[in-house]
């Protein structure tokens, strides 16, 4: 296997917890595409854009807290600051000099506020269907379809579920989507990837301490965001308004708009090699790109 296409896992440690971290293509350099997912997903939702864009750059997604192969967090402790904390301690302990952050919903505002605090860190940053502002409609639906089931007997019956809710998929793009949120039982059925938590409604997360409150607005790091951005939002999605995305594309100045089409908020698993071409022309569009 080339170098170009090497993939590999390990575990990093972060913050008391033990975080899973996907890697592709040549870890030599220092500068990597680091790859945030959204919630209640996993690096599996990466897998295709990524080994697209490993053909030219290292690319890194992790398994943020909670999800995926990544601990849970005993108390519960899902907040923003403690996630981009997690960041950080992350693309530390693989001594990354400098990275392009590529984040997907809760991901991108993850992503979002690491740039504004670290901007010698982060060359170029890209934000896919992420704004200060999102529509309920969109996180009642992810949370009807969390709310389907414990688990699944087989593949076909995760993308199923998918299908109620977003009819304009195809089949395709619901079996990507079933892969980045579900896991592998003892007994071969399929559960959800991250921490039961999640789905439960009734859970309140522990108070924050002052130094995490300082992420609590989006807006205010928006506000500190330095580096080359580019703002990426899908044709069908039901997450964020075409308003939303304009506030946040004039707050940032020198900004980008890109639309995908045939994609709902789940950009990354709906259109995965349109969502890497439009990546690897943004990136190539900077003069000042490292890469």
């Amino acid at each position: 296997m080339s170098m170009a296409n090497r993939t590999q896992d390990q575990m990093v440690e972060a913050n008391g917890l033990r975080l899973h971290v996907h890697e592709w293509g040549d870890s030599r350099t220092k500068h990597a595409l680091v790859l945030l997912h959204d919630y209640a997903e996993t690096t599996a939702a990466w897998e295709e854009v990524a080994v697209d864009l490993s053909r030219e750059y290292r690319v890194i997604a992790i398994d943020q807290r909670g999800h995926g192969r990544s601990d849970r967090a005993g108390d519960r402790d899902y907040s923003r600051a403690s996630q981009v904390e997690d960041i950080a301690a992350v693309i530390e302990a693989l001594g990354l000099r400098m990275v392009t952050l590529v984040g997907h919903g809760m991901g991108g505002a993850n992503a979002i506020c690491y740039a504004a605090e670290h901007p010698d860190v982060v060359s170029a940053l890209i934000v896919i269907e992420a704004a200060p502002e999102v529509l309920r409609s969109g996180i009642e639906t992810m949370r009807r379809v969390l709310a389907s089931g414990d688990e699944f007997s087989t593949l076909d019956e995760v993308s199923e579920v998918f299908r109620r809710y977003y009819p304009y998929a195809t089949t395709e793009q619901l079996d990507r989507r079933a892969r980045a949120a579900v896991t592998v039982t003892a007994d071969g059925s399929y559960t959800w990837a991250f921490d039961p938590v999640f789905r439960d409604p009734t859970a309140r997360p522990p108070e924050q301490d002052p130094g995490q409150r300082r992420l609590s607005n989006l807006w205010d790091c928006v506000e500190h965001v330095q580096c080359p951005v580019m703002i990426v939002s899908g044709s069908e999605t039901d997450m964020v308004t075409p308003e939303a995305i304009q506030r946040l594309h004039r707050r940032i100045l020198g900004s980008r708009r890109s639309l995908i089409e045939e994609a709902g908020h789940a950009v990354p698993t709906d259109q995965p090699a349109a969502l890497a071409q439009h990546i690897r022309e943004f990136l190539q569009s900077l003069s000042s790109s490292p890469i």
